[in-house]
């Protein structure tokens, strides 16, 4: 099977910006950023087209005191990358209870307003619905104030939502639980595992530098943030089992806080050069300080323009 996409330009330097400047709000030198971006083997010329790119998204706000130029998160996308970083990091720390009821949303989208209903599809399963019939969604659980707020904001012109539901008889293959695919998705966390289990054994062997440390800690947050897209987050009795998230989820923490002083120190290596009053703030936050931080995750991740 294929693993998760490896990401573009731009979403590494949102990633790279919202982990390991968070709360810093200066404005950042673009020369800098072009270095730091070479630093994942993306081009010069590569690193100024995602910045500008990032830039005309709305995600960057842009300054030029003089001859150079300078850029910084914007507002709503720094708000939104925290969010995004506690649902990241967060992910797995806890486990869903259920009722044993559903939610379940119906509708109804014309065939000429395709667009439309790709639209709908892609939200409801950003926040962990699945279809189990054309036009029927269901999710384990109530219905979250955020997923209330996000449907109506589609204006859907004929839907239904239905919550705590309980599921009277089912005839055939139509048991909602069936809805949830979810042996790709086990194969994931399993090559997850494996493929970070050599890197954990030279980190607790004090094997790798700081430069490496950079690269590793993005790496494992990349590939990591694929499963709070894609796990439905099933409970207990309708998942299968074993699972394999705690296990992986181990492994993730492992590493992105075992690698966090390295990583920022190569960080401040690099900003010395272009910015050396801003290298003391990196200070990227660790696993236990971002849960500390008590930020509502709304679930949407990258649906909403930023990674």
């Amino acid at each position: 099977m294929s693993s998760p996409p490896q990401p573009s330009s731009q979403n590494l330097l949102i990633t790279l910006l919202g982990t390991y400047f968070y709360g810093q709000r200066a404005p950042i030198p673009s020369a800098f950023l072009v270095r730091l971006l070479q630093e994942f083997d993306v081009t010069e010329v590569g690193a100024r087209n995602g910045l500008s790119r990032v830039a005309k998204r709305g995600l960057l706000e842009v300054s030029k005191p003089g001859r150079n130029t300078f850029y910084r998160l914007s507002d709503d996308a720094h708000d939104h990358h925290a969010e995004r970083l506690s649902e990241i990091v967060n992910f797995g720390d806890t486990e869903p209870g259920w009722d044993g009821t559903w939610t379940m949303v119906l509708f109804s989208v014309a065939e000429k307003d395709r667009a439309q209903r790709h639209l709908v599809r892609h939200r409801l399963a950003s926040m962990r619905f699945a279809m189990l019939y054309d036009g029927v969604w269901v999710k384990p659980g109530a219905l979250p104030e955020h997923a209330a707020a996000a449907l109506k904001i589609l204006e859907l012109q004929k839907a239904t939502v239905l919550t705590h539901a309980d599921v009277a008889s089912v005839f055939g293959s139509g048991d909602p639980v069936h809805a949830f695919s979810t042996e790709k998705l086990r194969e994931h966390y399993e090559e997850f595992v494996a493929d970070f289990a050599p890197l954990k054994q030279r980190m607790e062997a004090g094997e790798i530098g700081a430069a490496d440390a950079l690269l590793q800690r993005t790496s494992v947050m990349d590939r990591w943030r694929y499963f709070p897209d894609h796990d439905p987050a099933l409970p207990k009795g309708i998942r299968p089992e074993p699972w394999p998230l705690e296990q992986a989820r181990k492994m993730f923490i492992s590493i992105y806080d075992g690698l966090a002083e390295l990583a920022d120190m190569r960080l401040r290596s690099l900003l010395t050069e272009f910015a050396p009053d801003l290298a003391d703030d990196v200070r990227s936050p660790t696993s236990a300080q971002i849960a500390g931080m008590n930020i509502p995750a709304k679930g949407m991740g990258p649906l909403t323009g930023m990674p």
